[in-house]
């Protein structure tokens, strides 16, 4: 109970008004019923066979010393928030005026100060550091791991605006074998106030037991990240009057359930992504992101008949144009359908040439990879070419090629070391 205790009449949350919710719960608890709408009203059913925590335990401890293996169906927490709140700190305001009624008859009054050192947080004045938060809540994640069956469920609230703190609770749920399934945005207690960014919405993650994660390739997750990115943001200023911040949380909880589908098989230029890596992407995504018309190429590669219907979709939701496409010799459309391009086109391969090697003019990654495919095949150079290019770059655009269209050339004409399988090739 948290309530003002002299007699404070209006407001949230006024001792009088929790003392008679609370009194309301345990009558209830005791004699449960179930309320539904029939007919346009509402019925109560007959109370429930038994009460409401009949066969339950209550535990007070450490949650990491549970020992329990492949016996819970749903694990419901609330973990500490990083550095947002300590609220071993904050619990120290009842705990003094607790202590002195309590201390005599329960040894965990003993302390002076509520219990410091188990908190699962950064706090610099304890030099609990980003290392100890991760390494930790690892600790819990893996408890909660061996103690769910294989379909069972973890759900949790989070509430943090920071992408460190989320990039450390990403690599903790990855790694202790846990896909986000779902998310979902609820209104967050209006009486946290913390630092940074306002955040009105706490985050509801879902999470389920996986040992399946499907590889691909960054530019592929990370066009998909954006697309999700945009669906959400679209979907919430039609529908919610919301600030700006917010939706970014609601975006971030969505493209973290994309990402985690792929944990540990993200390929970018030759390197497996880490979780926090991924996720200052996404923070930079979810404020300034485009989808041009190399990205609406991918796509379209990917789909293998694409249609001229996919073509428009794709570009409702991105930042290029059919127009500058058609002039890239990307693609052409006509009575017929729709025509995609690759480096063996000739007009294809003139512009990516032009492009290329006329000074002051701004040529593409995949000009570049179109253009240094022609000269792979027919024998030639490549060195002069690729010193003069960004090798990371090329090789990640190449990666998503060899990925879309299954052409593990793309591949070898840079002597990549990854093969179609690691990057999720069908």
């Amino acid at each position: 109970m948290e309530g003002n205790v002299w007699g404070t009449e209006y407001g949230t949350g006024t001792f009088e008004a929790m003392w008679e919710m609370t009194l309301r719960s345990v009558k209830y608890a005791n004699a449960p019923t179930d309320r539904y709408v029939e007919d346009g009203e509402t019925v109560e059913s007959d109370e429930f066979s038994m009460s409401i925590g009949s066969h339950s335990t209550v535990v007070q401890g450490d949650m990491r010393n549970i020992d329990a293996e492949g016996e819970y169906d749903a694990v419901i927490t609330d973990p500490p928030y990083y550095d947002n709140i300590i609220y071993s700190e904050v619990a120290d305001y009842f705990y003094v005026w607790q202590k002195i009624l309590l201390e005599d008859e329960y040894e965990e009054f003993q302390y002076d100060k509520t219990p410091r050192a188990e908190s699962i947080v950064t706090n610099p004045y304890l030099d609990k550091t980003e290392a100890d938060f991760e390494h930790e809540i690892g600790e819990a994640l893996s408890v909660i791991r061996r103690a769910l069956k294989d379909d069972g469920v973890l759900a949790f609230t989070y509430h943090h605006s920071d992408s460190e703190s989320w990039g450390e609770l990403l690599t903790s749920l990855c790694q202790n074998d846990f896909e986000i399934t779902a998310t979902y945005p609820i209104s967050s207690d209006l009486n946290k106030f913390i630092g940074g960014d306002a955040v009105s919405f706490d985050i509801v993650i879902v999470a389920r037991p996986t040992d399946d994660r499907e590889p691909t390739s960054w530019r592929t997750l990370r066009r998909n990240i954006v697309r999700t990115a945009r669906e959400t943001r679209e979907t919430l200023e039609e529908n919610r009057d919301l600030a700006s911040g917010d939706i970014g949380v609601i975006e971030m909880g969505k493209c973290f359930q994309e990402y985690s589908k792929h944990h540990g098989k993200v390929h970018r230029a030759g390197e497996i992504m880490e979780a926090k890596e991924v996720v200052d992407q996404i923070y930079g995504i979810i404020q300034d992101a485009d989808l041009g018309e190399t990205d609406v190429y991918l796509d379209l590669l990917e789909q293998r008949s694409a249609t001229t219907d996919d073509l428009n979709k794709l570009l409702r939701r991105a930042d290029a144009t059919q127009d500058r496409m058609e002039e890239m010799e990307l693609l052409d459309t006509d009575a017929t359908g729709l025509e995609l391009r690759d480096w063996r086109d000739e007009d294809r391969q003139a512009h990516a040439k032009e492009a290329v090697e006329t000074p002051d003019t701004t040529a593409t990654t995949l000009d570049r990879a179109h253009l240094l495919r022609d000269v792979y095949e027919q024998g030639g150079s490549r060195r002069e070419y690729l010193d003069d290019w960004d090798h990371d770059e090329l090789q990640e655009l190449c990666e998503d090629l060899a990925r879309v269209t299954g052409d593990e050339t793309y591949l070898r004409m840079l002597g990549a070391d990854v093969t179609l399988e690691e990057l999720g090739a069908d």
